[in-house]
């Protein structure tokens, strides 16, 4: 023992999350050193390069290490700490959508999760992201602080095939186990032991997997780990990943629906998305699919607990299709060792292109199952916590049960939203889009080249909660300009869904994935110029913004030195021209601007900041310069109407430049000493306006800028 936990410690990076403390030996234990081996092995076959950070011990019901779960940074630089690791898994997090490629996701980390003892399948599961230890472990813990008291602290990750449970404990002994997310607690260990031994015994119990698993280990030793066969269901990068609400089975259906929703003739399976509270959780979930709702109530689901028995599954699957007016069967095997824990099933189904709701042990926790691979048996699965796409050992212990639809009654007619999706983030909220009131959004939609004869458009400003009409007779052509009323209430949890008809039959529907926004602020205008971060080298300065903002009556351009306002200015213009005397070389100013329309101004933009390397008097600075011997712009006079006159001397061969206030340039002409008259006309011979010009006068040592006011 004593040498398992000194190697154990070898590998364990210090974090502000201590690692937890390993289990006891048990009688079957696997050395650790096989166990390193077969971890290091794995990784380098899967992610080349990759380096070890934190090994994390997983112990059973009873305090007997049963799993070490290793972590690798795949990019092959330094495995950071704790609290650098967790940020970057929820970033990760956050950042995942519902269309990312999940079947060849890639990140910086990965884990191998390795059985301690024989009676487990070897490799239990990988993949890329990480584990409970990171992801959630800090919310974990600030819930058992809150219950506890401050000095809680994780004791152990607690792993009852396939799932886990994190365990905290006080100074004065006082515990609480957590599921993995969040939907269970109990008091002590005890209470969590109780309950697992009454559910392996209303599961029964395989007694002979052992044996079937030391096989296994004998196998893997010296075995090379690749290459490997590798088969998924057709157009895998499609298959939805849905967070986790009224529990993991309706949450694994509903991906399985909506894999074949989104691939097949069966677009009445996810007809729009909400967000609900999830009283299990403790949180809001904010883009369920209505199918996952529909899944629970078919498979009998406690959502107070998020626990569903495995005889409804199947059932559930069959009911909750055949309820949206398809004919589906399900194909409905429980796994055992006798029968290889049902892999011919899963094979065959998946060559067979269809995805599986796969049931894994007498834990019943359920994921959606989308592909496989030999020669290892795994399966690549969605679970329904925080990573998309791992593999899972197909025999991790125990029965398993394989529910895979069989679709039938589709109809060709189809419908995908594309405008406005709403914020796509993993349960997140705030990023959808910005709509205005008393502005026309073009809503859009992909019908699949066969329309149907009309859609119908309706709006929520309730997260989906209930609905009102918006359009009843729309066109199907892939576009409904929707005029946003001006009696349109502002909300930022606007959804909207579409439902297609071909004559009175309901053939398809959709809706937006996440909330947008419905706003009666105009819109920050978008920066223009001077770029962000620019240097300029020269005058004049004028901040620019799009004009095209809809709606839009007048802008509002504020400059700024650090927290002083140097320079502001309102009116309908998009552009602001800026007196250079206000600028100092070498010093770094920002802007912003904000518009204004018929409610009201709206908010501030980002703040650009551009650097100044001209000196206020007009001459350049960015290199060193000599300025010629009595090199002088005198005077700016009116020479008579229609005419202005520039007085020059010290000047042999120069150069003299006209600019507008935008910068951009009118005229010019070749110069020497004296004086130069200008028509007021530009390059193309059009007489130029009132307003605010610049003059520029370079020679080959020198340059000078004077501004000058027309009037009319």
């Amino acid at each position: 023992m004593k040498a398992t936990l000194l190697l154990f410690a070898a590998f364990a990076v210090l974090s502000a999350m201590p690692v937890p403390d390993p289990g006891m030996t048990p009688a079957n234990a696997v050395p650790f050193e096989t166990v390193k081996g077969l971890a290091l092995r794995r990784a380098q076959a899967e992610y080349p390069g990759a380096r070890l950070g934190t090994v994390v011990p997983y112990v059973d019901e009873d305090g007997f290490t049963v799993a070490y779960m290793f972590h690798f940074r795949t990019d092959g630089k330094q495995f950071p700490g704790y609290e650098q690791v967790a940020a970057d898994v929820q970033v990760e997090r956050k950042t995942l959508t519902a269309n990312t490629d999940i079947a060849h996701r890639k990140s910086a980390y990965a884990f191998v999760l390795v059985s301690a003892r024989y009676d487990r399948a070897p490799v239990l599961c990988f993949g890329y992201g990480s584990s409970e230890f990171y992801a959630i472990a800090t919310e974990a813990l600030a819930r058992a602080q809150a219950s506890l008291g401050s000095d809680a602290r994780l004791k152990h990750v607690l792993f009852v095939a396939p799932a886990t449970y994190l365990e905290f404990e006080t100074g004065d002994g006082r515990q609480m186990v957590i599921s993995n997310h969040f939907e269970r607690t109990w008091q002590s260990e005890s209470e969590f032991a109780a309950y697992v031994t009454a559910a392996k015994a209303a599961a029964g119990f395989d007694a002979g997997a052992e044996a079937i698993h030391r096989s296994e280990w004998q196998q893997s030793a010296g075995r090379d780990l690749g290459p490997f066969t590798e088969a998924y269901v057709p157009n895998v990068e499609l298959a939805p990943f849905y967070d986790w609400s009224y529990g993991c089975s309706p949450t694994s259906g509903a991906m399985v629906l909506g894999y074949i929703d989104r691939t097949q003739n069966y677009g009445r399976l996810v007809d729009w998305y909400w967000q609900r509270w999830d009283m299990v959780e403790g949180e809001e979930d904010y883009q369920i699919p209505n199918i996952q709702r529909e899944c629970a109530i078919a498979m009998h689901t406690d959502t107070t607990t998020g626990s569903t028995y495995m005889m409804y599954i199947a059932s559930g699957l069959q009911t909750a299709a055949n309820n949206n007016s398809y004919s589906f069967s399900v194909n409905d095997q429980t796994g055992y060792s006798g029968n290889d824990w049902a892999w011919t099933t899963i094979t065959s189904e998946i060559n067979s292109g269809h995805a599986i709701e796969w049931s894994a042990s007498w834990e019943t926790h359920s994921l959606a199952c989308f592909g496989y691979r030999t020669d290892d048996k795994y399966v690549f699965v969605h679970n329904t916590w925080w990573a998309p796409g791992e593999w899972w050992a197909h025999s991790g212990n125990d029965q398993s049960d394989v529910a895979t639809p069989h679709p039938a009654g589709g109809d060709a007619h189809k419908l995908r939203m594309t405008y406005p999706l709403g914020d796509t983030f993993y349960n997140s909220t705030g990023r959808g889009e910005v709509v205005q009131v008393g502005e026309t959004c073009h809503v859009t939609w992909d019908n699949a080249s066969s329309p149907g004869t009309k859609v119908v458009v309706d709006l929520s400003t309730n997260g989906g909660r209930t609905w009102s009409s918006i359009a009843t007779n729309a066109a199907d052509n892939g576009d409904y300009p929707w005029f946003i009323g001006t009696s349109t209430a502002a909300c930022d949890s606007a959804r909207l869904r579409l439902t297609q008809y071909n004559s009175s039959t309901v053939t398809s529907a959709d809706g937006s994935f996440g909330c947008f926004h419905i706003t009666r602020e105009p819109l920050a205008p978008s920066p223009l110029s001077p770029p962000n971060g620019q240097q300029g080298f020269q005058p004049p300065v004028t901040l620019v913004v799009d004009s095209t903002v809809a709606g839009v009556d007048s802008f509002d351009f504020r400059l700024a030195y650090g927290t002083d306002t140097l320079w502001r200015q309102r009116g309908a213009a998009w552009q602001c021209p800026v007196p250079d005397s206000l600028f100092t070389y070498g010093h770094n100013y920002k802007w912003v601007v904000r518009a204004h329309n018929q409610f009201g101004w709206g908010k501030n933009s980002t703040v650009w900041s551009f650097w100044v390397r001209f000196s206020p008097t007009g001459v350049v600075e960015q290199r060193p310069v000599q300025t010629g011997p009595g090199l002088k712009m005198k005077s700016i006079i009116r020479l008579s109407e229609g005419h202005l006159g520039f007085s020059v001397s010290g000047v042999e061969d120069g150069h003299l430049t006209v600019f507008d206030a935008t910068g951009s340039k009118v005229t010019e002409f070749a110069v020497k000493s004296g004086s130069v008259a200008w028509d007021l006309r530009d390059q193309l011979g059009r007489k130029v306006g009132s307003g605010l010009y610049f003059v520029r006068l370079e020679t080959a040592s020198a340059t000078l800028t004077r501004r000058f006011i027309l009037t009319d």
